[in-house]
């Protein structure tokens, strides 16, 4: 493999990475110009589990809000201080939105931040169950 051949392949990785970021930015409907951090959230029944890639931000620098069904992440990444000769990670504020399918306990969430992700559960709300006519 050729330098030549080998730089082709990163550049066209770094696009691709680049594409991603884009895309990850419109299927959430946030605003340009911040990052998103990629999010996985799992239902487990009786809770859901949130997890975060937030490399990089402190817990000081992350806030959640519940209004309801819909949860709220703000934080920032503060950015490196230096003379760049590469710079690819994203740095500065954020703010994700999420509006879970079934109402959830509120002030239930339990936050940890661990190698740079955030898990947050959230405990569902239990349906009152409907007494049927005997």
């Amino acid at each position: 493999m050729t330098i030549e051949h080998f730089d082709a392949i990163e550049r066209l990785q770094t696009i691709r990475q680049q594409l991603d970021e884009l895309s990850r930015r419109f299927a959430s409907q946030e605003a340009l110009g911040e990052w998103v951090p990629a999010m996985d959230v799992i239902d487990e029944g009786t809770q859901f589990r949130i997890l975060v890639d937030v490399p990089g931000v402190k817990n000081e620098d992350l806030e959640l809000q519940e209004e309801g069904q819909t949860i709220i992440l703000a934080g920032v990444r503060h950015p490196q201080q230096g003379g760049f000769y590469r710079q690819e990670r994203p740095a500065g504020p954020f703010r994700r939105s999420l509006t879970l399918p079934e109402p959830i306990v509120a002030g239930s969430a339990q936050a940890s931040l661990k190698g740079g992700v955030l898990e947050l559960v959230l405990q569902k709300a239990r349906k009152t169950a409907r007494k049927g006519k005997k």
